[in-house]
């Protein structure tokens, strides 16, 4: 049986078919996904880029190699020295520094050509690529690619035997001092550059190492162990003005209620977990190192535990919003058995917030049942545009478009959407989106509890343009 992973993140979509070869048994493992040990094909996908790139393991090592190292130099502003190979690395990353982009390349091999990703179309940008494909990539889209790749080699249920090995470099390969100022240049506009420079949380070559802190035994404070994949969440500090369920009764609950793994359910849940954290965290600048937690969200939304993955002190989580919005209930004790999904959040150190599934997804998302009658589309894309352009008022501080997703149910309520591009999410307060947002008219967070929608909608690309046009288009379709 085919064994599928995918990891997705809002730009770039990494998607894995592999075998297993039965040499791994699963037993005594907590996760009971099968073992993938053999790669069939990968692909990796990018949103607005109409060609994707595919392949088998040599494929992917190198992807993985070229973006590791990329990323580092990246951050590093320190040259690699070439590596004396046989042959070329199948894969190439280089800045575009005219267009402020990053060229990703891949070379024709043999393999290549028998798998199909050697082209001889015309790329999304217009020039003829002969047998190659070259993709030219945005600070954004190439950060969403670094992440993906490092969920693929966190996840020891996929390939075990891949990872990649960086080495810091010497100092006779430091360019001559310069003024810090003039040397990191910044590598795309407003909260992008602070986006990559997160990668810094998966790829710095020197890890820091800090001695751990007695912890005094209380039992409310956050556990400071590192916990397995399959381990318990603990209870976290609560406010002092409540009175939480103590934290084994908490540790046992999370250790026997099912756990959520519908990627379309996961995706929503990451969503409103990622909003409601990033809304609330204020003191981004008190936060002098990168703060990780394996968070248990119920199935409404709410944030039900969480614990420290890596040893820190007990009182970090007061730097971010966790303790804030642990969800208490009102007797005192947890008496509700319903399924919990996990997430993987990092607060880092530059103010940059990462979430993802604890265990990756299983499957490709999808956004819900959907409306799909022509005639009912075409009629609900024109009220949208109306409704839009009347409430919009142009947006005079970003430069570049705001792409968004919109969904909208059959009466015209927008019940849903999402940005699509950097820019979306920085000037969201710029559209009229936030008002005209009501979830609740598709069901979404409504008597069900759910943040699933209950009734089908309709999918819109819409993009306000710094000129004051605005696009409305079907979804499935547009570009």
């Amino acid at each position: 049986m085919t064994i599928q992973r995918q990891y997705s993140l809002p730009n770039c979509t990494l998607i894995l078919e592999g075998l297993s070869d039965g040499s791994a048994a699963g037993g005594g493992q907590i996760d009971t996904r099968p073992l993938m040990t053999i790669l069939v094909n990968a692909e990796c996908r990018f949103t607005g880029q109409t060609q994707s790139l595919s392949g088998g393991r040599d494929f992917l090592e190198s992807l993985v190699r070229a973006v590791s190292r990329y990323a580092q130099e990246f951050l590093s502003q320190v040259r690699h020295p070439k590596l004396h190979e046989e042959k070329p690395s199948l894969v190439q990353l280089e800045k575009v520094q005219e267009k402020n982009l990053h060229r990703l390349t891949l070379l024709p091999t043999d393999e290549a050509s028998s798998k199909g990703m050697v082209s001889n179309s015309v790329s999304h940008t217009g020039v003829q690529q002969g047998k190659l494909i070259q993709l030219e990539l945005t600070t954004v889209q190439l950060f969403d690619l670094v992440e993906a790749i490092d969920q693929f080699l966190a996840d020891r249920r996929t390939l075990p035997d891949m990872n990649v090995l960086l080495q810091p470099l010497s100092k006779r390969y430091r360019k001559a001092d310069q003024p810090i100022a003039k040397r990191a240049a910044p590598a795309t506009l407003g909260m992008a550059s602070l986006a990559f420079a997160a990668i810094a949380l998966f790829f710095a070559p020197i890890p820091e190492v800090r001695s751990p802190k007695p912890v005094a035994a209380e039992p409310n404070s956050s556990e400071t162990t590192s916990p397995s994949p399959g381990e318990p969440l603990s209870s976290a500090s609560p406010s002092p003005t409540s009175s939480p369920p103590s934290a084994s009764d908490l540790e046992e609950v999370l250790a026997t209620v099912p756990e959520i793994t519908d990627p379309t359910q996961l995706r929503f849940l990451q969503r409103n977990l990622y909003t409601k954290l990033d809304q609330s965290w204020d003191n981004r600048d008190e936060v002098d190192e990168n703060l990780e937690y394996r968070v248990g969200v119920g199935k409404d939304g709410e944030i039900i535990g969480y614990k420290p993955v890596d040893e820190q002190p007990s009182d970090a989580a007061q730097d971010t919003p966790l303790p804030e919005l642990l969800y208490t209930p009102t007797n005192g004790s947890v008496a509700s058995q319903e399924p919990i999904a996990q997430f993987r959040v990092v607060f880092n150190r530059r103010g940059v917030l990462q979430i993802s599934p604890w265990r990756g997804y299983t499957g490709k998302p999808s956004l819900g049942p959907e409306i799909t009658d022509a005639s009912v589309v075409t009629e609900l894309n024109n009220k949208l545009y109306e409704e839009l352009s009347e409430k919009w008022e142009g947006t005079p501080l970003s430069r570049r478009d705001l792409v968004y997703r919109v969904a909208v149910t059959e009466e015209g309520v927008i019940a849903d959407y999402e940005p699509n591009n950097q820019p979306a999410s920085d000037y969201i307060r710029e559209t009229p989106l936030p008002s005209l947002h009501k979830p609740e008219a598709a069901g979404i967070g409504g008597a069900e509890a759910e943040l699933l929608p209950q009734k089908p909608l309709a999918q819109f690309r819409v993009v306000f343009k710094p000129g004051g046009v605005l696009e409305v288009s079907p979804l499935r379709g547009s570009r």
